[in-house]
């Protein structure tokens, strides 16, 4: 994982981030929340890309008005948000709120395979998109009126499928009512929330139980009419426990294990 990122690396333009810097620096605001913005804006407008190379904290101090201190606090702000990601003796890399191979093993769906250290594969596909979802548990688990319900289903190998009810503030996140189906199908939902918003999910509640999920969605899953699945209702959200997004995740019977992981911006395994 590190090696492919060192060989994918481009210069970072200093002289384009000061100038969106002086963009975000106002009375009142401390110096590092504005060299943060500045930082994620430029990912979220794509001058930053994933697996960017970060200068060091001593070339930044060089390039930007603002003291070394300063600027370490805000290289904390955003690893700690998942926005870069430090390693330990090749320095600090764009994440962009995608790691690579994220898509191909969706966060709910890390089923592991037969060698206990890789993951199934998985195909997703949207079934359908509501602007006007009914009434639901989304309402308390988002505190909002409003939402845009994303229905997808997740085929994991040749094996089995994964349901999955997608609700999202529809305020604060409104692109997802408007990107197209086939987009939606093939791109992970926490880089588009990334991208729209400015922030990554960086904590995500899990409540599981065992219930039979209604017809309709034991027809999706291709298995009878009251099995008994694995339920689970997830919450993602962003730096202050801000929620933005909530999921029902119906997983039917199955040998397979499912990793779930803490840091909703882990990799897992694989490469």
């Amino acid at each position: 994982m590190q090696a492919s990122v060192a060989h994918n690396l481009r210069p970072m333009d200093l002289v384009q981030l000061a100038h969106r810097l002086k963009r975000h620096l106002r009375p009142g605001v401390p110096k590092y929340v504005s060299l943060r913005d500045a930082f994620v804006e430029a990912i979220a407008t794509g001058q930053l890309r994933s697996g960017d190379k970060v200068p060091n904290e001593q070339d930044l101090a060089a390039a930007l008005p603002m003291s070394l201190g300063t600027i370490q606090r805000a290289m904390r702000e955003l690893a700690g948000s998942g926005v870069i990601d430090r390693r330990p003796g090749h320095g600090s890399f764009v994440k962009g709120g995608l790691e690579k191979g994220e898509m191909a093993h969706p966060f709910h769906c890390r089923f592991m395979s037969d060698d206990g250290q890789s993951y199934l594969p998985v195909y997703p596909e949207v079934l359908g998109r509501n602007l006007r979802p009914r009434p639901g548990p989304w309402q308390k688990a988002l505190r909002s009126a409003s939402a845009v319900e994303i229905t997808r289903r997740v085929r994991i190998a040749d094996e089995f499928y994964v349901h999955i009810d997608f609700y999202v503030d529809a305020e604060r996140v409104p692109v997802f009512a408007s990107l197209a189906l086939q987009e939606l199908a093939h791109s992970n939902f926490k880089d588009i929330i990334f991208k729209a918003c400015g922030q990554a999910v960086t904590t995500i509640d899990l409540m599981m139980r065992q219930e039979t999920p209604p017809a309709r969605i034991c027809k999706a899953l291709e298995v009878p009419a009251g099995t008994v699945c694995t339920g689970i209702r997830a919450v993602g959200h962003f730096p202050g426990a801000e929620p933005v997004y909530y999921q029902h995740i119906y997983i039917p019977p199955s040998d397979r294990e499912l990793h779930i992981v803490a840091d909703s911006r882990a990799p897992g395994f694989g490469p």
